[in-house]
């Protein structure tokens, strides 16, 4: 089914001739690809279009003019012009691409990997949208072959900790399948979501990577790790692998590209822009990029937060900044807590501490006329996440550290220095004459 998306306005007025009202469809439809991806459109133009549709009236290279102007259809209700971009009979990725909101070289790159290769492994954190895009693919797949998405042809396989074994036998059957007559009955697409909770993708897939190559479905993976299995996978068994990561294309886009399109709809519908809004949604993703620089100053990108977190943003200027207090306290302080915590025990003291909260509320779009919910965020404090009572490196009141390892204690030594001093200190439930009970061999095989 067709994706419906407002992508603006147009007048007609009684002496507007079709050829008029061509340019004025692909005009406004490269100003909405402008607004949504200012950067490249999306790689899209006006030579997406395939048609536009007034009622069951159809305007296309292909078709004759219609026998009235375009105000004899655009009466009573039927007031909408429908767009319809090239996509799977055009043999072209242009509608996909519209829909995901993912640059169309990327897609193409996608495809391409998959018509060539059959096997396909999306890597990333999670929130990312490595599961929407594999339903995308695999339904651009499915349409491509000719099948019936809704029939059978893409079949959905998650994987959790006790279904290994049911994905080893499930594999099996497939494989079996593929060498029988009735390769014609398999789904086209298979998509296998959370192949990270697997302990050995290649036992897994063992009895599956023997099949007929040809006759195989498609495979299309999700994982939230590399794994060691998966790169032997990728080496050996033909699989091509994919990252899918918050800094880089299509992740660390896709935000601001989702949020202006609800915009967009926004004013289409009201019939007003609201500045105000604007900037909000315009903020949004600042925030988003902000919180997984301070993650990765002070822990690793590896626990950085993906974009899904802050897609259900209200399209209300009062009703988004209660969701966003509500946000922040909620669910963002909690997780930066015990991720910076972890963070700081595996990697130490790398930078000096900026609350992040600060930065949030000196940047804070609402107006003070909307109510006092920029001074009900909560902080981040040093403390919350251990960071003043964390070991460093006295190098002096005067010093200036001369290296790497003096501005960044090595791990190792302030685990030396905690077990040490936990074996001098004398236990509080026994005299002065017991030890805590960490022995020199005792801090050896901890170590």
């Amino acid at each position: 089914t067709p994706q419906e998306v407002f992508i603006g306005s147009v007048s007609v007025n009684a002496t507007t001739k079709w050829d008029s009202l061509d340019n004025v469809v692909k005009r406004t439809f490269k100003d909405y690809l402008l607004r949504i991806d200012p950067v490249s459109n999306l790689g899209l133009c006006a030579e997406s279009i395939l048609s536009y549709h007034i009622g069951d009236v159809v305007r296309s290279k292909e078709v004759e003019v219609p026998d009235l102007l375009p105000c004899g259809y655009l009466v009573g209700d039927n007031m909408q012009i429908h767009i319809m971009l090239k996509g799977t009979k055009q043999n072209s990725i242009d509608a996909l691409v519209f829909e995901t909101l993912i640059p169309k070289s990327l897609v193409q790159r996608y495809i391409s990997l998959l018509l060539e290769h059959r096997r396909l492994i999306l890597c990333g954190l999670s929130g990312t949208g490595k599961t929407y895009l594999a339903q995308k693919l695999a339904e651009f797949l499915a349409f491509r072959s000719g099948k019936d998405v809704k029939g059978g042809a893409i079949a959905t396989f998650s994987v959790d900790h006790k279904s290994a074994k049911e994905l080893r036998q499930y594999l099996s059957i497939i494989a079996e399948q593929c060498e029988s007559r009735n390769s014609s009955d398999l789904p086209t697409v298979i998509i296998l979501d959370n192949l990270h909770l697997v302990g050995s993708l290649s036992e897994v897939f063992n009895g599956f990577l023997s099949a007929k190559y040809q006759n195989s479905p498609f495979i299309i993976g999700t994982m939230n790790q590399v794994t060691c299995s998966a790169t032997n996978l990728q080496l050996h068994h033909n699989f091509r692998w994919v990252l899918y990561a918050n800094h880089m294309e299509p992740v660390n886009g896709f935000l601001g590209r989702f949020l202006r399109r609800q915009q967009v709809e926004v004013e289409i519908n009201s019939g007003v822009q609201n500045p105000e809004l604007i900037k909000i949604l315009d903020w949004i993703p600042t925030v988003w990029n902000h919180l997984n620089k301070f993650l990765e100053t002070h822990s690793s990108s590896d626990v950085t937060i993906g974009p899904r977190l802050f897609l259900s943003c209200p399209l209300d200027v009062s009703s988004s900044q209660v969701w966003f207090t509500d946000l922040w306290n909620y669910s963002i302080i909690p997780y930066l807590m015990e991720a910076v915590k972890e963070g700081l025990q595996l990697y130490g003291h790398r930078a000096p501490w900026k609350d992040p909260t600060e930065w949030v509320q000196k940047s804070y779009p609402w107006s003070a006329v909307s109510g006092p919910h920029c001074s009900q965020l909560v902080n981040l404090r040093p403390e919350d996440v251990c960071y003043e009572g964390h070991p460093k490196r006295n190098i002096g009141p005067k010093s200036v550290p001369t290296s790497q390892s003096e501005v960044e204690p090595d791990p190792l030594l302030n685990m030396l220095i905690r077990l040490q001093e936990a074996a001098s200190y004398p236990s509080p439930q026994n005299d002065s004459q017991h030890s805590s009970g960490l022995h020199t061999e005792d801090l050896e095989s901890t170590l």
